[in-house]
């Protein structure tokens, strides 16, 4: 067996290609944005610690797809399956209109709506609706959500400065999250109950455009839903 390292680097192009035939962008200048952020990427920065992972013993996206695809495990079999969905429902044949529900409050991956919601550093008054947020996290964004039952209004506006403007990055409330702010990515999360906690921007940091657990690597952010729940 090849180590995971080359494994990793074999599989890459290929989930880059999967990419651009599994979720095209609405016009040809937003694909092409997607595409100058991937290829301005360097070597994936290490998982921080302190951060729940849901991908179990295979770590991160890269590995648990390229065991997947060997036969190893069905994404079924995974503790999260969340983490190896990728279907959007509302493409489905007889969908009834229903929005994806995840067993996750936030969610951090699993099945979700055919249009992502804009994450230009995309900040939002009121909540996403989910199955939107989630896909923009598989275009490589992180989504940070804040209690706002559990954060004033002067803690809210200095978040909004660490998204504002930076990419691959949209910030909600979340009604009843119970913990103060989350951020999560797709397959990791870290909730803290400090909204000045300085891990918060080390997560987006690190978390944003991460080649070991970016679904849709060449994807882009803008041009998606802007409205928020009804």
């Amino acid at each position: 067996m090849r180590p995971l390292r080359q494994r990793w680097t074999a599989l890459a192009p290929i989930l880059a290609l999967a990419a651009l035939a599994a979720c095209s962008s609405p016009a040809d200048d937003a694909a092409e944005e997607g595409a100058a952020a991937a290829e301005g990427s360097t070597e994936a920065p290490a998982p921080l610690e302190g951060v729940e992972s849901f991908y179990g013993e295979y770590g991160d996206f890269v590995t648990v797809t390229a065991a997947i695809q060997a036969g190893d495990v069905t994404a079924e079999e995974l503790e999260y399956p969340v983490v190896a969905q990728q279907e959007h429902v509302d493409a489905a044949m007889g969908w009834d209109g229903t929005n994806p529900e995840y067993e996750l409050s936030p969610p951090v991956g699993g099945n979700h709506l055919s249009v992502w919601q804009t994450c230009n550093g995309s900040v939002y008054d009121a909540p996403l609706v989910e199955g939107n947020a989630v896909h923009s996290m598989e275009h490589g964004a992180v989504w940070l959500t804040y209690d706002p039952e559990l954060v004033d209004q002067a803690h809210v506006d200095a978040l909004a400065l660490l998204i504002g403007g930076r990419d691959y990055s949209l910030m909600s409330p979340y009604p009843g999250q119970g913990v103060a702010v989350s951020l999560q990515s797709w397959g990791n999360r870290y909730q803290t109950d400090d909204p000045a906690d300085a891990m918060i921007e080390e997560y987006l940091d690190v978390y944003i455009l991460n080649e070991r657990f970016n679904p849709e690597a060449m994807a882009t952010c803008s041009g998606g839903n802007t409205a928020t729940a009804p």
